[in-house]
């Protein structure tokens, strides 16, 4: 280096100083500014690694942010879920169980995604593993709604049936609890008061004043209005669909015309002495797919007066 930089003067022998010529002091500019450069490279880099740089701050917040918000969207959906067991917990065991339907599997419930990669859209996002998380959340909750939704329309129509059928199944007196009659022949096997012969009764005998108001025992149509011009006398009788009819006989007057359709309570006729009869009566029948029952099974215990009254008015007033 001594040598480089000092010579000694050969004429007064002195040490003099080198003066470094123009290309040593472009090479020596030179080497400064590309240790510098590369000084100032190596203080970047060390200092990003001990530092976070603004940007990298800001994706840092952003993504917290992020994470906190997947985090309460995934908790809502925790309580979305348990809402929808316990809404799956009343279809299966009151719902479907009045309505006699068969619970829904536990398999079909569960309404499991298909697919070979169903989230490969965003399985490449960095740090994915959150949003696929909810993302598959979703989609199960998504199922499960759609199968618990198709659960509640087949409950629905099958309540709309099964409150059709209630109201057309015969369930009332077909003389009102208000008025004053008494049960003369019941069901079964009697003897004849013709003949004198034990036979079958199909039906049963309630007595009474003439001209009591007959009413329809259940939502129906009036298949049958006429004078039979034999036993029964005046009779009538209505369809209540699903397999049930009822048979009113012995009738005083008819209030009704074939193929009209009447409610539960309505007044169908008046209690008479029509046809083969010993006194003022209506025979009644129940019939289950051409099959006759006992009618007294058909009465509801706990309709009273005041209820037939308000059925009576109900079913007979012009809205009704």
């Amino acid at each position: 280096m001594f040598s480089r930089n000092y010579r000694i003067n050969p004429e007064n022998l002195r040490i003099e100083k080198v003066r470094m010529g123009r290309d040593q002091r472009l090479r020596f500019t030179a080497g400064c500014v590309l240790g510098l450069v590369f000084l100032a490279i190596g203080l970047r880099i060390a200092y990003e690694r001990v530092y976070e740089t603004p940007r990298e701050l800001a994706y840092m917040r952003e993504n917290t942010e992020l994470r906190e918000a997947y985090s309460a969207l995934n908790t809502e959906l925790e309580q979305y879920e348990d809402e929808l067991i316990r809404l799956r917990d009343r279809d299966d065991r009151f719902y479907r169980s009045i309505l006699s339907l068969d619970p829904i599997s536990p398999s079909i419930r569960k309404a499991g995604t298909g697919g070979s990669v169903p989230y490969s859209s965003i399985a490449s996002v960095r740090d994915a593993g959150e949003l696929i998380a909810v993302s598959s959340h979703m989609t199960q909750l998504s199922g499960q709604l759609e199968v618990q939704s198709k659960s509640l329309e087949s409950v629905y129509k099958e309540a709309l049936l099964t409150h059709e059928f209630l109201a057309c199944k015969p369930s009332i007196n077909p003389i009102s609890t208000a008025d004053t009659y008494w049960l003369t022949s019941p069901y079964g096997y009697r003897t004849d008061p013709f003949t004198k012969r034990r036979t079958a009764h199909h039906g049963i005998d309630l007595a009474g004043a003439r001209g009591l108001k007959v009413h329809a025992t259940g939502n129906g149509r009036v298949s049958f209005a006429k004078n039979t011009g034999s036993g029964y006398g005046l009779k009538v009788v209505v369809d209540h669909g699903f397999g049930y009819s009822t048979v009113y006989a012995h009738l005083g007057t008819i209030l009704v015309k074939p193929g009209q359709v009447v409610k539960r309570g309505e007044v169908i006729a008046t209690l008479g002495n029509s046809g083969r009869s010993t006194g003022p009566h209506l025979h009644y029948e129940v019939r289950f797919h051409n099959q006759t029952k006992d009618p007294m099974y058909f009465f509801s215990n706990d309709f009273g007066p005041e209820e037939y009254t308000l059925l009576a008015k109900i079913a007979n007033s012009p809205e009704g």
